[in-house]
Protein backbone atom coordinates (compact mmCIF):
# COMPACT_ATOMS: atom_id res chain seq x y z
CA UNK A 1 0.00 0.00 0.00
CA UNK A 2 1.54 3.51 -0.76
CA UNK A 3 1.32 6.76 1.08
CA UNK A 4 -0.30 9.82 0.53
CA UNK A 5 2.12 12.97 0.55
CA UNK A 6 1.10 16.25 1.53
CA UNK A 7 3.00 19.60 1.81
CA UNK A 8 3.00 22.53 3.97
CA UNK A 9 0.48 22.09 5.79
CA UNK A 10 -0.36 23.54 9.24
CA UNK A 11 -3.83 23.42 10.95
CA UNK A 12 -5.22 21.78 7.79
CA UNK A 13 -7.82 19.21 7.31
CA UNK A 14 -7.48 15.78 5.64
CA UNK A 15 -9.99 13.32 5.08
CA UNK A 16 -8.95 9.78 4.29
CA UNK A 17 -11.12 6.47 3.27
CA UNK A 18 -9.96 2.78 4.65
CA UNK A 19 -11.50 -0.58 4.39
CA UNK A 20 -12.21 -2.06 7.79
CA UNK A 21 -8.98 -3.79 8.74
CA UNK A 22 -6.55 -2.46 6.27
CA UNK A 23 -3.59 -0.32 7.65
CA UNK A 24 -3.47 3.07 6.55
CA UNK A 25 -0.76 5.25 5.88
CA UNK A 26 0.41 9.05 4.83
CA UNK A 27 3.36 11.24 5.00
CA UNK A 28 3.51 14.81 5.55
CA UNK A 29 6.81 17.58 4.57
CA UNK A 30 6.57 20.62 6.87
CA UNK A 31 8.09 24.20 5.65
CA UNK A 32 7.92 27.22 7.00
CA UNK A 33 6.19 29.98 5.17
CA UNK A 34 9.66 30.64 3.23
CA UNK A 35 9.78 27.15 1.93
CA UNK A 36 12.38 25.44 4.08
CA UNK A 37 11.75 22.16 5.79
CA UNK A 38 10.69 22.27 9.61
CA UNK A 39 13.22 20.98 11.82
CA UNK A 40 11.39 18.84 13.99
CA UNK A 41 14.02 18.13 16.28
CA UNK A 42 13.55 17.72 19.47
CA UNK A 43 9.61 18.31 19.01
CA UNK A 44 6.85 16.12 20.03
CA UNK A 45 4.30 14.58 18.12
CA UNK A 46 0.69 13.32 19.42
CA UNK A 47 -2.57 11.63 17.62
CA UNK A 48 -5.46 10.43 18.50
CA UNK A 49 -8.27 8.68 16.64
CA UNK A 50 -11.80 8.79 18.46
CA UNK A 51 -15.17 8.15 17.19
CA UNK A 52 -16.20 11.52 17.68
CA UNK A 53 -14.76 15.17 18.61
CA UNK A 54 -16.45 14.83 21.64
CA UNK A 55 -15.58 12.65 24.67
CA UNK A 56 -15.44 9.17 23.50
CA UNK A 57 -13.38 5.81 23.81
CA UNK A 58 -9.79 6.21 22.13
CA UNK A 59 -9.65 4.18 19.38
CA UNK A 60 -5.64 4.82 18.93
CA UNK A 61 -3.12 6.84 20.56
CA UNK A 62 0.50 7.81 18.92
CA UNK A 63 3.14 9.82 20.57
CA UNK A 64 6.80 10.33 20.01
CA UNK A 65 10.06 12.46 20.72
CA UNK A 66 11.77 13.55 16.98
CA UNK A 67 15.58 13.14 18.47
CA UNK A 68 17.71 15.92 17.67
CA UNK A 69 19.57 16.23 14.50
CA UNK A 70 17.76 13.11 12.80
CA UNK A 71 18.30 12.77 9.19
CA UNK A 72 15.47 9.52 8.26
CA UNK A 73 12.88 8.91 9.79
CA UNK A 74 11.43 4.75 8.77
CA UNK A 75 7.98 4.12 8.11
CA UNK A 76 6.09 3.12 10.95
CA UNK A 77 5.49 -1.02 10.34
CA UNK A 78 3.55 -3.43 12.39
CA UNK A 79 -0.04 -4.23 13.18
CA UNK A 80 -0.70 -1.43 15.42
CA UNK A 81 1.12 1.47 13.29
CA UNK A 82 2.83 4.58 14.73
CA UNK A 83 4.46 7.57 14.16
CA UNK A 84 7.92 8.88 13.09
CA UNK A 85 9.81 11.82 11.75
CA UNK A 86 13.09 13.09 10.95
CA UNK A 87 14.37 16.36 12.66
CA UNK A 88 16.35 17.43 9.60
CA UNK A 89 13.73 17.65 6.34
CA UNK A 90 10.23 17.88 8.12
CA UNK A 91 9.15 14.54 7.01
CA UNK A 92 6.37 12.86 9.32
CA UNK A 93 5.43 9.08 8.63
CA UNK A 94 1.86 8.27 10.01
CA UNK A 95 0.17 4.72 10.09
CA UNK A 96 -2.99 3.50 11.63
CA UNK A 97 -2.47 -0.76 11.69
CA UNK A 98 -5.06 -2.88 11.06
CA UNK A 99 -5.24 -3.85 14.74
CA UNK A 100 -6.83 -0.43 14.85
CA UNK A 101 -9.16 -0.29 11.89
CA UNK A 102 -10.19 -3.61 11.87
CA UNK A 103 -12.12 -2.29 15.10
CA UNK A 104 -13.65 0.65 13.62
CA UNK A 105 -17.23 0.45 12.71
CA UNK A 106 -18.35 -0.19 9.06
CA UNK A 107 -19.78 2.39 7.27
CA UNK A 108 -18.80 4.77 9.71
CA UNK A 109 -16.59 7.91 10.49
CA UNK A 110 -13.54 8.73 12.86
CA UNK A 111 -12.19 11.72 13.92
CA UNK A 112 -8.13 12.23 14.53
CA UNK A 113 -5.62 15.14 15.08
CA UNK A 114 -1.64 15.42 14.72
CA UNK A 115 -0.25 17.98 17.43
CA UNK A 116 3.07 18.97 17.22
CA UNK A 117 4.50 20.39 20.51
CA UNK A 118 8.19 22.67 20.27
CA UNK A 119 11.23 21.36 21.96
CA UNK A 120 10.48 23.92 25.01
CA UNK A 121 7.33 21.90 25.66
CA UNK A 122 5.20 25.52 25.98
CA UNK A 123 3.66 25.79 22.28
CA UNK A 124 1.37 22.82 20.89
CA UNK A 125 -0.09 22.96 17.79
CA UNK A 126 -2.54 21.31 15.66
CA UNK A 127 -0.92 20.38 12.83
CA UNK A 128 -3.21 18.27 10.70
CA UNK A 129 -6.92 16.84 11.34
CA UNK A 130 -9.95 15.13 9.90
CA UNK A 131 -12.10 12.42 9.23
CA UNK A 132 -11.21 9.01 8.48
CA UNK A 133 -14.23 7.29 6.11
CA UNK A 134 -14.35 3.39 7.06
CA UNK A 135 -15.80 1.25 4.73
CA UNK A 136 -16.96 -2.38 5.33
CA UNK A 137 -14.37 -5.08 4.67
CA UNK A 138 -15.55 -7.80 2.33
CA UNK A 139 -12.65 -10.70 2.84
CA UNK A 140 -12.00 -11.77 6.29
CA UNK A 141 -8.78 -14.00 7.63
Amino acid sequence: MGYYFLENIMASNFDVSIVQGDTLKWAMYLKDTGGTAYNLGGCTLSMQVRKSYYPTALISSYTINVPVGSTMADSPQGLLGGLSASAIGGTIYISIGSTYTSNFSSEANAKYDIQLTNPTGNDTTTILRGSISVLPEVTRL
